[in-house]
């Protein structure tokens, strides 16, 4: 490369990294802001930004550099969207610095933003905020099976945080409402790093009842809490049998020539689930065919749920009441005993026999081998389970494994 070149090339550098140095951003609320809410507003170098990941595109010649002295920072309409210091923000953190945005009435307003910044340059930066009135709150539990509720039903005396979604109309909108809402045992939670939001905590009390939740800000709340004691429970669901999974065992694991499957349970009342797991007490009416883990006809299960043995196959009948309490549910469904045999974990499973059979995992379903392939066949029906048969049978194709839906064995069925 000759020097003339060389020159220009270092010239072209800096002058890019000259451009690129001269550039400022502030970062706003991704979304609407809600009319009394507070959102964070932060300011830097556009080279900064994009050196930690920013959104904004720039050459590798960038040089960041810092703020030292914040010019303005303003809006054009106050009215609408006014920038405040965190010190003035009711955020109950003295730890708190630098910017906020903060909604007094619907519209849009633009922030400008004006500093000083380490290599002496004072640069300029804007964006737009809109701003919108709230009209309803969401509450948003994550209970204990993971799912999101905004009707929190929870054992009383027992606690729980939540958040609070705001919206207007069917738009979701951001930022922080000081004292959102209010109500019996419902205080600001800690905050802590892992949180997108400041969540609020209650703390149900020890007597049953439902809080009448308030807001300065909307007349519509979305959701409840209500807090319950075990006698007004009406309901305890035990998911021991469904489409892809059926018990099914292909000999007995224990010593005593018993087979173990869990009984998940969770509690409702009046429809509702608890936010909350509890434990429960399981009651076998057919302990020839089932009963606890140790032979029991009555045992209690952990906050999840519990286990039963299978003694025999059978129809299996099993009753979930709380703890010392009156049966509220039974649930007959069958336990199988199969013979070992190929169990498919799918379909990319390869096959070598043409018209071969085989039982799924779980014993829900066959599958059939066509051009050396497993293909998926129906769902055996609900009272059903697939097992291996010898490959002598009629309908099996010889050389290959064979498999097919059957019921409960004659004389098995139970009570």
């Amino acid at each position: 490369m000759s020097r003339l070149l060389r020159k220009e090339r270092i010239l072209l550098l800096i002058a890019l990294a000259a451009a690129c140095g001269k550039d400022a951003e502030i970062n706003a609320p991704a979304g609407t802001l809600a009319v009394g809410a507070y959102a964070p507003l932060s300011y830097d170098d556009t080279c900064k930004l994009h050196a930690l990941g920013g959104k904004v595109p720039a050459p590798p010649t960038c040089i960041p550099h810092g703020v030292t002295e914040v010019l303005e920072f303003a809006s054009s309409d106050p009215t609408i969207a006014d920038v405040v210091a965190a010190a003035d923000v009711p955020l109950d953190d003295d730890a708190a610095s630098g910017y906020y945005v903060f909604g007094k009435g619907p519209g849009q307003a633009t922030l400008t933003f004006k500093g000083r910044f380490d290599d002496g340059s004072v640069r300029q930066a804007t964006t737009s905020v809109q701003v919108k009135v709230p009209d309803s709150i969401k509450l948003r539990a994550v209970c204990w099976d993971g799912y999101p509720v905004a009707n929190v039903m929870l054992p009383a005396g027992d606690e729980i945080a939540f958040t609070i979604e705001i919206y207007a109309g069917e738009e979701q909108l951001v930022g922080w409402l000081p004292n959102a809402i209010t109500g019996d045992g419902v205080a600001l939670g800690e905050e802590s790093a892992g949180d997108s939001e400041r969540p609020f905590v209650w703390q149900s009390p020890v007597t049953p009842t439902s809080v009448q939740l308030q807001s300065a800000y909307v007349s519509n709340i979305i959701g409840s809490l209500t807090a319950f004691t075990q006698s007004q429970v009406t309901d305890i669901r035990m998911s021991v049998y469904n489409e892809d999974y059926r018990n099914a065992f292909n000999k007995p694991e224990g010593a005593d020539g018993t087979a173990s499957f869990s009984v998940p349970t969770s509690v409702i009342v009046n429809g509702q689930p608890s936010c909350s797991a509890l434990p429960a007490e399981l009651h076998s009416a057919t302990p020839a065919i089932c009963s606890g883990p140790n032979g029991e006809m009555a045992w209690g299960t952990s906050w999840w749920g519990g286990y039963a043995s299978a003694r025999a196959e059978g129809t299996c009948t099993l009753s979930a009441s709380m703890q010392g309490g009156p049966v509220v549910a039974t649930q007959s469904f069958p336990v199988f005993f199969v013979s070992d045999g190929l169990g498919l974990t799918g379909t990319t499973d390869p096959c070598t026999v043409e018209g071969e059979t085989a039982c799924m995992v779980g014993h829900a379903g066959a599958g059939l081998c066509r051009s050396g392939a497993w293909v998926a066949e129906p769902h055996c029906p609900a009272d059903q389970v697939c097992d291996q048969i010898p490959g002598t049978a009629a309908e099996c194709v010889p050389g290959g494994t064979c498999a097919r839906c059957r019921g409960l064995v004659d004389g098995n069925a139970g009570p």
